[in-house]
């Protein structure tokens, strides 16, 4: 545990009684830029060492270099010279997903050496889908597993030149929209925990309007829900990937569900996160017509759609309840565009900003506006009280939009949508990426934090902790 978290756990915790409810302000800052043209970034994350590497839509997956800033390409997805059978297609809601690191990357000794998992859409249809709901085929979402030689290298080095990737699964997808969303393992749990090496990926219930297949409902097929799966077994249908023993579905006895399913009952859940302290995932749910919802990944849980929207709707059995929503009519302050989408990240630990920490970061994709859930203190009992809006400022302290910031770069004054996104790097820091400007930006302090006898107190005593351990 680094001395950096737990001064900030001391100074969160002091500080909880007194700020539960007020506002976070936090400097937003330039942190690198991707070169070319419009880069649709989708996440940003850290490799097991630290590294930071994010992709975009359009195929790429680059390296983002901690002390030079600069962004070089790890891996081009889109490249169909050298990935001919790959078949990328990124419009709209289509394109290079996610992606997500083993564990194990850098342990030569474990079976997730070099392994790096990727999520994207393919127009390459000829290959038989291992889960088809029907109707038409729109594409195919494919999830696949890469394995490099030399984890260390700047750029993406297959461990064989010609196989450089292996199919893991492959998902038919009858509409162009609510597909495959975010791909990761879980940060919150540690080596010798049974989960740490399973791979969630969130995926859509086959799009159109009101789920017309009614995925969203049927833990029979993979549509509607979070998966869990064990991405180096090999007990499933196609062979390719583990079943997780602990997923309710896997160990039912019920012939009509699917052991992959490890919560069902959603629309679109294109991310999640976890609270790395507590355990806790967050799923973040786009409704269609009237809320958005943060729900607590439950194993086994319903969250009720498409019989209900949020905690709104028909009746249904078991359902679960959202731990926050906000509706589509009033709730978002001077918003830039109609549309209306949640996003989510992780629950803040170890930032420098303190006031940050034990809140859980989520923002209203489209129109760039975000939220924090006090997660420590707030009861999870629904609505929108919880939510207060994180109030971000400029170098100077003056408070800016993420769209002012977005408008203010060559080619983007006319922007009408942010398309937000969070992300997380090492010692707590905080990431805000669009899919518009090529900018990643970096929350940071924004002004100096109060101090106080008590505070100073408990800095002394944590850096007096660490001079006598060494």
């Amino acid at each position: 545990m680094s001395i950096r978290f737990l001064i900030a756990s001391a100074m969160s915790c002091f500080w909880a009684s007194s700020f539960a409810t007020a506002a976070v302000t936090a400097r937003i800052e330039t942190y690198a830029t991707i070169p070319g043209g419009n880069a649709r970034m989708n996440t940003m994350t850290s490799d097991p060492a630290g590294r930071l590497f994010v992709n975009e839509q359009n195929g790429g997956l680059f390296t983002v270099d901690r002390a030079t800033r600069n962004v070089s390409t790890y891996l081009n997805l889109a490249d169909s010279t050298q990935y001919p059978q790959i078949g990328l297609t990124s419009s709209g809601e289509r394109g290079f997903q996610s992606f997500a690191f083993h564990p194990d990357f850098y342990n030569p000794a474990a079976a997730g050496f070099g392994k790096l998992y990727t999520i994207h859409s393919s127009t390459n249809t000829s290959v038989t889908p291992d889960f088809d709901p029907g109707d038409s085929t729109a594409f195919h979402t494919v999830l696949l597993e890469w394995n490099t030689s030399n984890p260390t290298a700047a750029t993406f080095q297959p461990a064989s030149v010609g196989t450089p990737f292996r199919e893991v699964a492959r998902f038919k997808q009858p509409y162009f929209n609510h597909n495959a969303g975010q791909l990761a393992f879980n940060t919150s749990v540690g080596p010798g925990d049974p989960d740490r090496n399973n791979l969630y990926i969130g995926m859509g219930d086959g799009g159109s309007g009101n789920d017309p297949q009614d995925n969203g409902q049927n833990p029979g097929n993979p549509y509607g829900a979070v998966l869990r799966i064990d991405p180096l077994g090999n007990n499933s249908d196609n062979g390719q990937y583990g079943l997780v023993a602990d997923n309710v579905f896997a160990s039912d006895g019920d012939a009509t569900t699917i052991g992959e399913v490890f919560a069902y009952g959603l629309r679109n859940p294109q991310r999640f996160g976890w609270d790395d302290l507590a355990g806790d995932m967050y799923i973040a749910d786009i409704g269609q017509n009237s809320f958005e919802e943060i729900n607590v990944g439950v194993n086994g849980g319903n969250f009720g759609w498409d019989i209900r929207e949020g905690s709104q709707g028909g009746t249904l059995a078991g359902a679960i309840d959202p731990a926050a929503e906000y509706a589509h009519d009033g709730f978002l302050a001077n918003p830039i565009t109609g549309s209306v989408a949640i996003t989510v990240g992780d629950v803040v630990r170890g930032s420098e900003i303190f006031d940050l920490n034990g809140k859980l970061l989520l923002g209203d994709f489209p129109n760039g506006i975000i939220y924090t859930l006090d997660v420590d203190n707030d009861p999870l009992g629904g609505g929108s009280a919880g939510l207060s809006e994180l109030i971000l400022v400029d170098e100077n302290g003056q408070t800016v939009r993420l769209i002012d910031l977005i408008r203010g770069t060559p080619g983007n004054t006319t922007a009408n949508r942010a398309d937000l996104r969070f992300s997380y790097g090492i010692d707590g820091e905080v990431f805000i990426l669009n899919k518009r400007d090529n900018v990643i930006r970096r929350l940071a302090v924004a002004v100096p934090e109060p101090t106080s006898l008590a505070m100073v107190a408990v800095v002394a005593a944590v850096f007096t902790l660490r001079r006598r351990r060494r």
